[in-house]
């Protein structure tokens, strides 16, 4: 009767622990999980620029949470920000970059969505 109970304890530990890692997959995939969208490089090549999609879009048509990054030639992070895109519950696209405009010490991003916004990322 005792081995019963292990075993029946062992396997309502087992089922717990499955649940509480697809749990925990599925909220880093909607919240948490960055994917790469656009990359470009500088006239120069002495950065890069990156937006990333951060989780999925708010259901059903909400923004999308996405972040711009700036980094140097060595990959470290000069400057970055998150942004909200306004693309009707779709996800983040290459076209959503409308223009980058490069500069001595700044970037300016022209990005659309349902709302067009310009960011201005700091380079030094």
């Amino acid at each position: 009767m005792k081995l019963f109970k292990r075993i029946v304890i062992a396997v309502v530990i087992v089922v717990f622990a499955a649940i509480i890692l697809f749990v925990s997959a599925f909220i880093y995939e909607d919240q948490f999980k960055k994917t790469e969208v656009y990359r470009e490089k500088s006239p120069d090549n002495a950065y890069e620029f990156v937006l990333y999609q951060v989780g999925s879009p708010s259901w059903p048509f909400g923004p999308v949470k996405a972040e711009i990054k700036v980094m140097n030639t060595t990959g470290k992070t000069v400057d970055k920000e998150s942004i909200l895109i306004y693309n009707d519950g779709a996800p983040v696209f290459e076209y959503n970059v409308e223009e980058i405009r490069w500069y001595d010490t700044k970037l300016e991003l022209d990005c659309i969505g349902e709302i067009s916004a310009t960011y201005v990322l700091e380079l030094e």
